[in-house]
């Protein structure tokens, strides 16, 4: 249903933008369009580091080395997160005047991963829970989103001028491919001394979409979503320069009645089987009471429900040096995640007269990682070609191995 919606819309704007481009009297008029294809992905850590992640994701041994660097940088309260995004996007732009419109469509299939845990839980995990003998292993204080889904997004925006700001805004259709969110708060396992009996206190709120209905455009949800932006021009010190205001991905999911919702909120206390003869299983004691839950509160059933989905405010400078030379800051806080405050700065060099190519170096700190740095290339190949690449992380480490942080963005621009 929303793919139908979803094409007809692009249906109507495509029409709209053609006849946009003819007066009443139907003499043609000068119009600019783009077409751009595009691809981010990134994944960061405030302690896991890359050489850990990939081994995980490729199924190999992960030795007493991998570890040992994950928890030297360990806290009681750690992330992992990250995002991909791929598409395109039509612009149409009427060159009369500075005000005109511009119009744009963009198709976009998009994925959001946030983690946050507990330095014990990774060593539970991981080491299990031999070192926690006499001790109560805080687990707790864990959540987990993965997040998928596809945008057709149509925006409107004006272009500025010296002393007028830019502005515009976009709305979005979403279709929800699928979803698994996990709170759990409490989760403390105890054990004992000499290792006999473990005793668990968990509360946990569970929800994911149908697992039987999977692959691309499953459609598991429907939602909506919108993005904001106002830029403004000033001087400061006789230096030019523009503040830009940004609210993207402001939505959320609706996802269907066949998601499953599960919750608990209870007490195990394990005492193990007891077995006198090694070579004999059926000497095994294992009376039916040995297990006990104490006060059982858990629940499953498929129902509907409604998450917002991760969105960003973005608040930036940008003042101009000159002719070849910009210096960039601002902060960037991801709404609807675990991610810190997000703060960065780019110093732009811009060569020769044309402006064909900037090159920023990019210094950062905060959202799911620490530290981070990188370069931002843009450059013009020919006259109706533009290329974009950064990857934010290329200096983030001397050595690969201990980043905590990988990801890029390219982008291809064709002007007609």
């Amino acid at each position: 249903m929303l793919l139908k919606k979803s094409l007809l819309l692009i249906f109507i704007f495509f029409s709209f933008c053609r006849g946009w481009t003819q007066d009443s009297l139907g003499a043609p008029k000068k119009y600019r369009q783009t077409i751009e294809f595009n691809g981010l992905g990134y994944l960061n850590s405030t302690t896991i580091q890359n050489d850990f992640v990939r081994t995980f994701y490729y199924g190999k041994f992960i030795d007493e080395n991998l570890k040992f660097t994950a928890t030297r940088k360990m806290e009681e309260s750690n992330l992992l997160g990250g995002m991909t995004r791929a598409g395109f996007s039509y612009t149409c732009q009427s060159l009369e005047g500075n005000n005109a419109p511009i119009f744009t469509f963009s198709f976009l299939d998009r994925t959001h991963i946030d983690i946050k845990f507990s330095d014990d839980l990774f060593n539970i995990i991981f080491y299990g829970n031999k070192k926690f003998a006499g001790q109560t292993a805080k687990m707790g204080d864990f959540s987990l989103d993965l997040l998928r889904y596809q945008q057709f997004r149509f925006g409107w925006s004006r272009k500025g001028d010296a002393s007028h700001g830019a502005y515009g805004f976009a709305f979005s259709l979403l279709s929800g491919e699928q979803n698994t969110s996990v709170k759990m708060p409490v989760a403390d396992l105890f054990t004992a001394d000499d290792g006999t009996f473990l005793d668990f206190d968990v509360t946990m709120d569970v929800h994911q979409t149908d697992t039987a209905h999977k692959g691309y455009f499953a459609q598991n949800g429907m939602g909506i979503s919108t993005d904001f932006f106002y830029e403004m021009p000033y001087i400061c010190w006789g230096k030019p320069g523009k503040i830009r205001f940004d609210i993207k991905d402001l939505g959320f999911i609706r996802w269907n009645s066949a998601s499953m919702h599960y919750s608990a909120d209870s007490a195990y206390h394990y005492e193990g089987v007891e077995v006198s003869d090694l070579f004999n299983m059926d000497s095994a004691v294992s009376p039916l009471n040995i297990d006990k839950v104490i006060d059982k509160n858990t629940s499953f059933r498929r129902e509907k429900y409604t998450p917002c989905i991760p969105g960003a405010l973005d608040i930036h400078t940008k003042s101009f040096y000159g002719k070849q030379f910009a210096f960039e800051k601002g902060f960037t806080w991801r709404f609807n995640t675990n991610a810190k405050m997000y703060y960065y700065a780019k110093l732009h060099f811009l060569p020769g007269r044309s402006k064909s190519v900037d090159i920023a170096y990019v210094l950062g700190y905060g959202g799911y990682g620490r530290f981070n740095s990188g370069l931002d290339l843009t450059a013009d190949i020919g006259k109706y070609y533009s290329f974009q690449f950064m990857n934010y992380y290329l200096f983030s480490d001397v050595t690969a191995q201990s980043t905590t942080g990988m990801g890029a963005f390219v982008k291809l621009l064709r002007k007609f």
